[in-house]
C-alpha cells in the first residue's frame, strides 16, 4: 500500500474528502483530502457489498501536503472477480464518487461499450460510415471529423469486443446484458458540452449500469468564447462521468471552463485523440522549405450557422478567397468532410451537381453557374472519403495541410505532415492552444495563402512539443485506467 502526496485538488475537496480514481481486480487507488482540523478521513474497504478493511491513511501519509493518492492492493476473491468495490468515509458511512462500480478486469479481453458512435467498425478499430444506398449518402449530412476521432479513439483503447450503447430506446435485456457483461464504458470525442445537446435516456442507463465512464477529448461548442448553462439533463450527465473516473479529458481550456462553470470540478485538458492515432511518441513531423511544398491540402467547412461563427456571411467570403489563394500557390486538393452538396460532385451524380451548383449560386459560394475556378476545384480537384482509413492514405500523400477543419489539419498531422489551422470558433482555438497547432486568423488565409501563414518557428514548436502532448494523452488515460495502447 502506497499514498503518494499528488495535485489532486480538483478531485477531491473539504467537501468531497475522498473520491476513487480507478480501480483494478487488482488494487483500487483512492484520493484523500484532509479534514478542516488537519487529520485523514479512515476509510472502510467493501468487496461485493460486504466489508473488507479499514485503512487509516495517517498511518501511511507522512507528507504534510493536503491531499494524497492511495494505492489499495485487493485480494484474490474466491469466486472470482467481485462485481463492485466501493470505500466508505469509516466514521459516517458516506460513500465515495466511483464507489460500486465493477472493477477493470486486468485480463486483455475487456469489453467496451460506446455512447454515440460515429460510423461502423470493421477489422476491430477501423471506422467507415455506414452503409447505404447512393440516394441517402446524397441527402444525408454527416460529419467525417465525427468518423476520424472515433477511429482514433478505438486507436488508442484496449479491448476485445465494442458495442453501441442504446441510448434512445434501450430494452430490459438490453440494461441487464450491458451490467453483467461489459467493463467500461466511452463517450466517443465530439462537440457535447453545450446548450442543445440530447442525451436521450443515456443518464437512465448509466444509473442501472455500475461501469466506470470515461470521456476522452470532449468539447464545448461556441462561436466565441462565452459562458455556456448546461440544462439540467446535461449537467446531470457530466455529473455521473465525474463521478465514474478520475477526470473528465477535454480537448482545452475553454471546455475545461465551461464545465467547471457547471458544477463538474475534475477535468484535464488532453486535446484530441485523432493526432495521436498512430500511437508513435516519437513521431517526426516534417517541415520542408517552402520551396519544397507541391501538393497542398485546403481542408473545406462551408456549412456554419451562428454556434460556429459569430458573421456567416463573412466566413464565407474568407474562405472561397483563401481557397482561391491556396490554388494559385500550389496543386491544392480541396477535401471535402460531409457537406452534402460536395458529395454530388465526388459521387459524380448529375442530378445531385446541378442541385449543388444552384446552392452555390444562391449563397455566392460560386459567381455563378459558369464561376470557371470553382467549377474546376469541384471536377478535377476534389477529395472526399467514407472510411478514414482512407484519409490516413491521403495524408501521407501532401506536404502541407491548412484550412477550416480540426479533422482535416490534426489527423494529417499524425502522420507527419505539418500542419495549419483556421481559427474561426472556441473549438478550433483551444485545440490549437492545446496541441501548439499554428493557426491564423480568417483574414491571414484569405489575403496571403499558405505561403503567408507557413511559419517555421511555429511550426518547429508542434514538432518540439508533440511528445509532451503524447505523454499527457498516455498519463491522462493510466490516471483514470483507461485500457489502452499508447
Amino acid at each position: 500500500m502506497n499514498a503518494p502526496v499528488l495535485n489532486l485538488g480538483s478531485v477531491v475537496s473539504a467537501e468531497n474528502a475522498i473520491k476513487i480514481l480507478r480501480a483494478t481486480t487488482g488494487e483500487v487507488v483512492v484520493a484523500i483530502g484532509r479534514r478542516p482540523d488537519r487529520s485523514w478521513p479512515a476509510l472502510k474497504l467493501l468487496l461485493d457489498g460486504q466489508d473488507y478493511a479499514t485503512i487509516h491513511p495517517g498511518a501511511i501519509v507522512t507528507a504534510e501536503a493536503d491531499v494524497a493518492e492511495l494505492t489499495i492492493p485487493l485480494p484474490a476473491m474466491p469466486n472470482g472477480r467481485p462485481h463492485s468495490i466501493a470505500i466508505a468515509d469509516a466514521a459516517t458511512g458516506t460513500l465515495a464518487p466511483g464507489s460500486n462500480l465493477r472493477p477493470i478486469a486486468t485480463e486483455t479481453k475487456l469489453r467496451a461499450l460506446v455512447i454515440y458512435p460515429a460510423g461502423e467498425v470493421h477489422e476491430h478499430d477501423k471506422v467507415r460510415w455506414y452503409r447505404a444506398p447512393m440516394e441517402k449518402l446524397l441527402s444525408d449530412y454527416f460529419n467525417i471529423g465525427d468518423m476520424i476521432v472515433y477511429d482514433s479513439t478505438l486507436k488508442l483503447l484496449r479491448y476485445a469486443h465494442l458495442e453501441p450503447m442504446k441510448i434512445m430506446s434501450p430494452t430490459e435485456a438490453d440494461i441487464e446484458r450491458y451490467a453483467s457483461e461489459f467493463d467500461f464504458v466511452f463517450v466517443r470525442g465530439s462537440n457535447f458540452i453545450h446548450e442543445n445537446m440530447e442525451w436521450f435516456r443515456a443518464v437512465e442507463v448509466l444509473e442501472r449500469v455500475k461501469l466506470p465512464v470515461y470521456a476522452i477529448g470532449v468539447g464545448a461548442q461556441a462561436s466565441q468564447n462565452r459562458r455556456i448553462e448546461l440544462p439540467e439533463p446535461s449537467r446531470r450527465f457530466w455529473s455521473i462521468v465525474s463521478e465514474r473516473c478520475a477526470s473528465i479529458g477535454v480537448r482545452g481550456a475553454f471546455s475545461a471552463e465551461t464545465l467547471r462553470q457547471n458544477g463538474i470540478k475534475n477535468v484535464e485538458v488532453v486535446g484530441c485523440p485523432s493526432i495521436f492515432r498512430t500511437r508513435n511518441r516519437d513521431l517526426k513531423i516534417r517541415i520542408p522549405d517552402q520551396r519544397e511544398i507541391r501538393k497542398v491540402a485546403f481542408s473545406l467547412r462551408r456549412e456554419a450557422d451562428k454556434s460556429y461563427t459569430a458573421d456567416p456571411e463573412a466566413y464565407l467570403r474568407n474562405q472561397k478567397a483563401a481557397l482561391l489563394k491556396v490554388d494559385s500557390q500550389s496543386e491544392m486538393v480541396m477535401s471535402s468532410h460531409g457537406e452534402q452538396e460536395e458529395k454530388a460532385f465526388f459521387l459524380r451524380d448529375a442530378a445531385a451537381k446541378d442541385k449543388a451548383v444552384a446552392e452555390f449560386v444562391r449563397t455566392k459560394w460560386w459567381d455563378g453557374p459558369d464561376d470557371t475556378a470553382m467549377r474546376r476545384i469541384y471536377e478535377k480537384q476534389l477529395f472526399s472519403f467514407f472510411d478514414v482509413e482512407r484519409y490516413d492514405e491521403f495524408a501521407r500523400s501532401i506536404d502541407l495541410a491548412v484550412g477550416y477543419r480540426v479533422h482535416g489539419v490534426l489527423p494529417a498531422v499524425a502522420q507527419g505532415v505539418p500542419g495549419v489551422l483556421v481559427a474561426y470558433d472556441t473549438r478550433s482555438q483551444e485545440l490549437a492552444e492545446t496541441l501548439k497547432i499554428p493557426v491564423v486568423p480568417e483574414a491571414a488565409l484569405a489575403e496571403g495563402g499558405w505561403r503567408a501563414v507557413y511559419q517555421e518557428a511555429a511550426l518547429n514548436n508542434l514538432a518540439k512539443s508533440y511528445a509532451a502532448s503524447y505523454d499527457r494523452m498516455r498519463g491522462f488515460l493510466d490516471h483514470n485506467g483507461i485500457p489502452h495502447r499508447m
